[in-house]
């Protein structure tokens, strides 16, 4: 077994392994994703772990974030992924970690594993700790989508069934859009959604990139929800090996009695099952190991499309200290800033 750093000359293996072995259908541990990241200023470096005939056992890409002063921290979204959880393994791909950290001046590392709930023992043995709070959604809602659209209307909860066909009785359509202009629309909605929602967007520039290092291979589609020649609800959703994943979405103020983030779903579930995926997942719920109030009436609207499926529960976001006193500072500041996380 070796452990080596992967150029650009092993995308295509690199990606074929995440797809394989990747519970939550490895999107954030993907090739692209990490070209995202640079796009976005956040330099990368991706791992694996390779057996005697040079196949690919784990991989793991890490973005570093940099701070205001000459640390910075690496984090691994959804990673690594491993074709089995084994403790040993893992320990020794995180030596090969901290070994580079220290290289660069990292004060921490951090992992979100797609791994569930009762994992922790092997994160814990091998050397990780519980952080104290979580970047990705701890819970997710994925919905299995092999059976056939008749099948999976009828499984819906019948509130969630009703607004689907409202929305289509209104007339509202669906376009699927890779235009800069659309992208504009789509600001213009998350805007009004942050605002209504009492969240925090990323930058402009942040969704600008991620359509355009993402779209041109099919990764990410825009979707949008149009009513009275109006973009009324929108999502950025992306299709990878067998799971389509909804990232970001907005809604319009006006126009909320057409049920359009409904049809908006659904549609792209349809064109998930044509794309030869097997999942659909909504992103972020409450559960049994999460709950957060401001997202009682989101986990309704997303859990009423499959409402027997109960939502995947991850293990959520271990860390690894290298330098305890800029740790201490870094906590520090975070807390005074409304939470560590």
């Amino acid at each position: 077994m070796s452990i080596v750093e992967i150029t650009d000359k092993a995308r295509e293996p690199w990606d074929t392994f995440v797809k394989a072995y990747a519970p939550d259908g490895g999107l954030l541990q993907s090739w692209g994703w990490g070209e995202v990241q640079k796009a976005l200023g956040n330099p990368v470096f991706r791992l694996a772990v390779l057996d005697e005939q040079g196949q690919f056992r784990a991989a793991l890409l890490l973005v570093r974030h940099e701070l205001h002063f000459e640390y910075n921290y690496l984090y691994a979204p959804r990673g690594p992924v491993m074709d089995t959880l084994n403790a040993h393994e893992l320990s020794e791909l995180l030596g090969a970690v901290k070994r580079r950290a220290r290289e660069l001046k990292s004060f921490m590392l951090r992992f979100d594993p797609p791994w569930l709930v009762g994992a922790e023992p092997v994160l814990a043995e091998s050397g990780l700790r519980k952080s104290e709070g979580e970047l990705q959604p701890k819970c997710n809602f994925i919905m299995p989508i092999t059976d056939s659209p008749d099948a999976l209307l009828a499984a819906m909860k019948p509130k969630t069934r009703y607004n689907l066909g409202l929305a289509q009785k209104h007339g509202v359509t669906l376009q699927i859009s890779d235009q800069e202009s659309d992208l504009e629309g789509f600001w213009q909605l998350l805007k009004q959604t942050s605002a209504r929602d009492h969240f925090q967007p990323h930058p402009k520039e942040h969704y600008k990139k991620m359509l355009e290092l993402l779209n041109p291979d099919g990764t990410l589609k825009l979707l949008l929800a149009i009513y009275d020649q109006q973009i009324v609800a929108a999502a950025l959703v992306a299709f990878f090996g067998k799971t389509a994943t909804y990232l970001h979405g907005a809604s319009a103020d006006l126009y909320r009695e057409v049920m359009a983030p409904y049809l908006l779903h659904w549609e792209a579930i349809l064109a998930a099952k044509q794309l030869g995926c097997r999942a659909y997942d909504f992103g972020g719920v409450n559960g049994q190991t999460c709950h957060h109030p401001n997202w009682v009436g989101m986990t309704k609207f997303k859990t009423g499309f499959a409402p027997t499926q109960a939502p995947a529960e991850y293990v959520g976001s271990f860390e690894a200290v290298i330098n305890p006193l800029v740790f201490a500072g870094y906590r520090f500041v975070k807390q005074i800033r409304g939470g560590y996380t």
